[in-house]
């Protein structure tokens, strides 16, 4: 049985090419979680001295724990759907019940493109770090809830 929630903007996305079905493996699900769980640690222990390589760790954290959630299901963004096809599928399964932990991902994704493209005017610093970090833990936590329902997308 599929998760229900967002089932017509998986299906267009997966006809769109933005999503790809792989085998669903739990395992790397969860070491993906593994992985993002280690990455905000990083982002804390590197805020004071290299908070550019501090961000993207923090955002590294939150794509990766919302790719676990695909994983599981048997699901992959593709490089034609990238960063934004995990935000957009995830985002439409799990808006209702993660909206409010949801809410920052966007903004994490685009502070993370605007550092790895900086203008004269893009700036973080331990404080942005510190901000956002919090944000990212509830993120992957909630990824961590998550993930031991969830079953593969069967169209």
């Amino acid at each position: 049985m599929s998760w229900p929630r967002g089932r017509e903007e998986i299906l267009t996305m997966l006809q769109r090419r933005e999503l790809t079905r792989v085998v669903a493996d739990v395992q790397l699900a969860e070491r993906l979680l593994v992985t993002a769980r280690q990455h905000l640690i990083s982002a804390e222990a590197l805020a004071s001295t290299d908070p550019h390589l501090a961000y993207a760790a923090l955002h590294d954290a939150v794509r990766k724990s919302l790719a676990a959630l695909l994983q599981v299901q048997g699901l992959r963004a593709t490089t034609t759907g990238g960063h934004l096809a995990v935000q957009h599928a995830t985002r439409a399964q799990f808006g209702a019940s993660m909206g409010a932990i949801l809410r920052p991902v966007d903004r994490i994704r685009a502070t993370r493109h605007e550092i790895e493209y900086p203008t004269e005017t893009t700036w973080i610093d331990e404080d942005g770090i510190r901000d956002d970090l919090p944000k990212a833990a509830a993120v992957v936590k909630a990824a961590e809830e998550v993930l031991p329902h969830l079953a593969v997308f069967v169209s």
